[in-house]
């Protein structure tokens, strides 16, 4: 997420907490078997990723696309405060056919497509977030949705679906923000607060009426809090499928679970979507970035489906499963022990610690959450993990006058380097450092399903392969910016079958690049050497 200066990505207690951070390996005697396979250059700066597949129209056969967003593509005066020049607009694209990729002959003319507001300017789109595929059996097309909005953006967000089966690539609206002022004064209750200005980052697909089709669920923030003297807010949300009735202009209508007007401290960045009980009724886990520091699950009333949530008769269910964390960032669920259960991948995004306005007392870490042995989600205390600890931003640069200066790390991932380990082997954990600079791939120690440690390894660090000190020297290209920060990363296998081996794609914000590493041994790959995990010390007071 960006301040001046700000990182690029924002986005009942918990009694037990175990640790398991585990050791950091340093040499390339301790690196995992990575091979870089080459670096896209793009014409805009990378922020999310996401690897999905499309189906070609020739039987079940699919392909792999690169999914995309893009935002804050300035240049900066030379001290590197100032704003100078926008050199591409806010964006999502994508590569449609990603295994037809060679970096070495990537043309970004030909290979690559910016999907939102095709038909020019006035360009809709502020700072889009995680772009995804639409799943089957939302709209009668094969889609990409495009939520948007951040924080101190100069307008709200939306989020549209895009037709990829059209030419055209035409947008549908499913959200889009209001313009009011909104109404916080002093002294007013959740439900005399009036606003409609949000902003969104994260989209799920679930039928929530049981009308047979899926709906959109997602969380919401506020935009501009302070500017407005409104207390932070976040909702859960979902807007209903309009089946038949879809048109490309008209919004969907849209339900709230969690928000005003009866409270302000509903979720607001990053969701997952999984059936944790094994009911058959998904529950929904979201993290509270800015209205406080709690990771919860909501679920659907005992029994019952969404369909049948009722305020007053039949509430949602809802647990706190993380607090005193920091601030929570992306979760994922993932069986990560082996013992046939999910439990939640996540990590937080803390401040570099070096000055009076960047301060965080608790690290960045990454983070399992295990769910209780019970199995009861809603009424007893989920175990924190603690996978890898201590885990600090790069100092902010230049000083910053306001927090929160810059935070790491960005999401952590489960992968396997080759497919045929699924099912028999612990997931690996690759985690992108956000401005921190580094992605760590965490690796299991052993199978036990009681073990928690992982070890700890640095498979890419700017600092290392851009020059040293990068991250904290004004570039010339783009004119005073510094490159600084990992992108949110995705990954996929490399080919069908059980030969299928992991390929790592990670974005490097501001130098407009993607390097791609794969654990398959090729003779024209070079091994990655994995550097020490080293953080540039605060600069003196």
């Amino acid at each position: 997420m960006h301040g001046q200066p700000a990182s690029r990505f924002l986005l009942p207690l918990v009694l037990a907490c175990t640790f398991g951070a585990g050791s950091a390996a340093t040499g390339d005697e301790a690196c995992v078997p990575l091979y870089r396979k080459g670096v896209i250059n793009l014409p805009f700066n990378p922020a999310f990723l996401h690897v999905t597949s499309f189906p070609t129209g020739n039987g079940s056969e699919t392909r792999d696309a690169l999914l995309m967003s893009s935002f804050f593509n300035v240049e900066k005066d030379p001290t590197g405060e100032k704003v100078t020049r926008v050199f591409e607009r806010d964006l999502a694209a994508w590569i449609p056919d990603l295994a037809g990729v060679d970096p070495a002959t990537f043309d970004a003319r030909k290979e690559l497509e910016i999907l939102t507001d095709r038909a020019g300017e006035p360009f809709r789109h502020v700072w889009p977030n995680e772009s995804d595929r639409v799943p089957d059996g939302v709209v009668p097309f094969q889609a990409v949705v495009v939520p948007g909005g951040f924080l101190s953006t100069p307008k709200p967000g939306r989020i549209t679906l895009v037709n990829v089966d059209d030419p055209k690539r035409t947008e549908y609206v499913v959200a889009e923000a209001g313009t009011g002022t909104p109404d916080c004064s002093a002294g007013k209750g959740p439900d005399q607060i009036l606003n409609d200005r949000w902003f969104y980052h994260q989209a799920l697909f679930h039928d929530m009426d049981g009308d047979g089709l899926k709906d959109l669920i997602t969380a919401r923030a506020n935009l501009m809090p302070f500017l407005y003297q409104c207390p932070p807010v976040g909702e859960l949300v979902w807007f209903r499928n309009p089946g038949a009735a879809l048109k490309p202009d008209v919004p969907w209508d849209v339900r709230v679970l969690v928000g005003l007007p009866a409270e302000t401290n509903g979720p607001e960045v990053n969701m997952a979507l999984a059936d944790l009980d094994g009911d058959g009724v998904p529950e929904i886990i979201a993290t509270h970035f800015f209205t406080s520091d709690n990771i919860s699950v909501f679920g659907a009333p005992a029994g019952g489906q969404w369909k049948d949530v009722d305020p007053v008769k039949r509430p949602l269910r809802r647990r706190t499963i993380m607090t005193g964390q920091g601030r929570p960032f992306a979760v994922e669920p993932a069986d990560l022990n082996g013992d046939g259960r999910l439990e939640i991948l996540t990590s937080n995004h803390q401040g570099d610690g070096c000055f009076d306005v960047t301060k965080d007392v608790i690290p960045g870490r990454v983070i399992a959450l295990e769910q209780p042995a019970s199995g009861k989600l809603f009424d007893e205390d989920w175990t924190t993990h603690i996978l890898k600890d201590n885990i600090r931003p790069n100092p902010t640069f230049p000083k910053p006058v306001r927090g929160p200066g810059r935070l790491a790390p960005n999401r952590a991932v489960a992968f396997w380097p080759e497919r045929k380990l699924e099912g028999s082997a612990k997931p690996w954990i690759v985690v992108g450092g956000d401005e921190a600079s580094k992605v760590w791939v965490l690796k299991p120690v052993s199978d036990r399903r009681d073990e928690w440690r992982y070890e700890s390894v640095t498979i890419f660090d700017i600092n290392d392969h851009y020059g040293a000190n990068t991250t904290q020297t004004l570039a010339l290209d783009p004119k005073g910016e510094v490159i600084s920060t990992i992108g949110g990363l995705a990954w996929r296998y490399d080919r069908p079958g059980a030969d299928g081996m992991a390929e790592l794609y990670i974005p490097v914000f501001e130098a407009r690049q993607v390097h791609i590493f794969s654990f398959r041994k090729s003779r024209r790959a070079d091994r990655v050497r994995c550097p020490a995990d080293v953080t540039i010390a605060c600069p003196a007071p």
